[in-house]
């Protein structure tokens, strides 16, 4: 055997969520007969599920099923929740340590609604199993070697009979994600998507947005393609200078990456797509405009920045008037029915027209990857064995509320137990020694 390579009966490439949980699923089904190392570029474990949910981490949705997961991987998540159910991913927590609860919307979050109580606990396990753990170390290379997988890195090599490929995605490369995983695809002969960042800011072209920077407001934000609604969001939309954003532009954005990326919404081709916002929703356009002429009658010589007040965040009207070419200063009394109509309009419908794709550092997840067609129900690639691919090196990615990480965790939960088993199955037992 080499001695210029470490050896491993397993090593995990990435030490985000789906290589951790593999990791402690391993080497805890054969503590003491296995050998598990962790190897990750970055100088510490977790960078990623530290930040995640605003540092609280949403680990997982009880509302949990595949129609929340892009199109093209939904077969395969039906498998996967059908074995690992959101009541299951809690057990599994439980079983290393860590404690859950649910909000009123149904997400689950450590009970100590840390990030950092998930990572402690996956360190700890970690640490009573022996899985050996190397940061700062980066693989460039990955080869098959007879029945072995060969590791390089400048650091030093590696070797393994198993490997899971769990080096995540493109977005957030300041927090460890930067692309490694597609190359190490191209190094072992699988197919990749097109990649786009998800979950993110949505990049507009309007000069007068700086208008209403720091708005928050509760709207109906819809995107729409070729002039059909596609998908309507309910929640916060918040006004940025150079872009929209909030958790309903999030579940939106990864439509307007893919028209970007591909020229398509949902795999279908369309020319043009907008994002309108609702402010008013529980309003209709009829109650609006009575509404407005009511405030221009009793306060007839008000000036036209007064229309809103009461109704709506003021620097939200002010950006409505400019849009209509109205001056904020004019009085009241001196709006036209046509100018309330359209005010009232613009209420009910505001366009927002994306400019350009997001930015990968700041979208949350990658969309595209490695394609689902390449490996078996147990996250095993089908044209290399041994070799397992999990998280978001794969293409899959699901909207907010946990489900990105329910899907870190199952399949590094799948891995983990299936390349341990394959052991037990030949005794359980391997030479420990190095």
């Amino acid at each position: 055997m080499d001695k210029t390579f470490l050896q491993y009966d397993v090593i995990i490439v990435g030490g985000g969520a789906a290589g951790l949980v593999a990791a402690v699923c391993c080497a805890k089904k054969l503590f003491g007969n296995i050998r598990v190392a962790v190897v990750e570029k970055e100088f510490k474990l977790g960078k990623k599920l530290l930040a995640t949910g605003n540092g609280k981490c949403n680990m997982t949705n009880h509302a949990m099923s595949a129609e929340y997961y892009n199109l093209s991987s939904r077969d395969f998540i039906s498998k996967i929740l059908s074995k690992y159910s959101t009541d299951k991913i809690e057990a599994f927590w439980k079983s290393i340590g860590l404690i859950t609860k649910r909000d009123a919307q149904g997400r689950v979050y450590p009970y100590s609604g840390q990030a950092s109580s998930v990572l402690e606990t996956l360190l700890l396990n970690l640490n009573t199993f022996g899985v050996d753990v190397f940061c700062e170390t980066e693989i460039t290379e990955i080869r098959r070697f007879n029945k072995q997988y060969r590791l390089f890195s400048k650091k030093r090599n590696f070797a393994a009979e198993k490997v899971v490929l769990a080096s995540g995605g493109m977005v957030q490369p300041n927090l460890g994600s930067g692309g490694a995983s597609y190359k190490f695809a191209e190094d072992l002969n699988l197919k990749c998507t097109k990649l786009f960042p998800s979950l993110a800011p949505v990049i507009c072209s309007d000069s007068d947005l700086k208008i209403a920077k720091g708005v928050r407001t509760a709207a109906d934000v819809s995107l729409k393609a070729d002039g059909k609604t596609v998908k309507t969001e309910i929640g916060e939309l918040q006004i940025n200078e150079k872009n929209v954003s909030g958790i309903c532009v999030f579940q939106l954005s990864r439509m307007v990456n893919e028209y970007f990326s591909l020229g398509t919404v949902c795999g279908r081709k369309c020319a043009k797509i907008v994002i309108s916002a609702d402010f008013m929703p529980e309003f209709s356009f009829e109650e609006i405009q009575r509404l407005l002429e009511e405030k221009r009658r009793r306060f007839p010589n008000s000036l036209s920045s007064d229309l809103f007040t009461g109704i709506i965040n003021g620097k939200l009207g002010s950006y409505l008037l400019k849009k209509l070419g109205i001056d904020s200063c004019r009085e009241l009394c001196k709006l036209t029915d046509d100018n309330i109509y359209s005010l009232t309009s613009r209420l009910k419908s505001t366009e927002f027209i994306p400019s350009a794709p997001s930015g990968i550092n700041t979208a949350q997840v990658t969309a595209g990857g490695i394609e689902i067609s390449e490996i078996d129900k147990n996250m095993e690639s089908i044209k290399n064995k041994n070799l397992y691919i999990v998280g978001e090196a794969l293409d899959v990615d699901g909207v907010c509320g946990g489900y990105n990480l329910h899907w870190a965790f199952a399949s590094g939960i799948t891995a983990g137990n299936h390349a341990a088993n394959l052991y037990m199955k030949r005794g359980g037992k391997n030479d420990k020694s190095k």
